[in-house]
């Protein structure tokens, strides 16, 4: 009995540790390109493609920031149909050499360009919606 409990125990550990270190694939409230490409389509709304990767120090730094400002998701949802692309899981719609990439546009004419900080990303989609 003593075995089942130590058993339990540790299938409990490794359960809880692998929820408190691993880090989420897929990004809560982004679409796939496929998703947004549809949505974007019926919708006739621009998207917002975010291009990044799981093991980028600036992209996860981007993600944070999406996660945890809900004003900047609210803005980004309600001007663009929000995209993420983990560029090492699955082929970019545009040819990247480095991510982070954001793209804005309609999915067949992607205006592409890059940046450091959520601050200035927000600016240049203001200027973009």
């Amino acid at each position: 009995m003593r075995a089942i409990y130590a058993i339990l125990a540790v299938v409990g550990i490794a359960l809880i540790a692998i929820s408190v270190f691993s880090e989420k694939s897929s990004m809560s409230g982004w679409y796939s390109f496929d998703e947004g490409k549809r949505i974007a389509e019926k919708e006739g709304k621009k998207m917002f493609v975010f291009i990044g990767t799981d093991t980028c120090k600036v992209c996860k730094s981007f993600k944070a920031f999406f996660s945890s400002n809900s004003t900047a998701m609210e803005f980004i949802k309600s001007n663009f149909v929000p995209v993420y692309v983990d560029a090492l899981k699955e082929k970019p719609p545009v040819t990247v050499t480095f991510v982070p990439v954001f793209c804005v546009g309609m999915p067949e004419n992607l205006s592409c360009f890059s940046t450091n900080t959520p601050q200035d990303l927000m600016r240049n989609l203001m200027q973009l919606q």
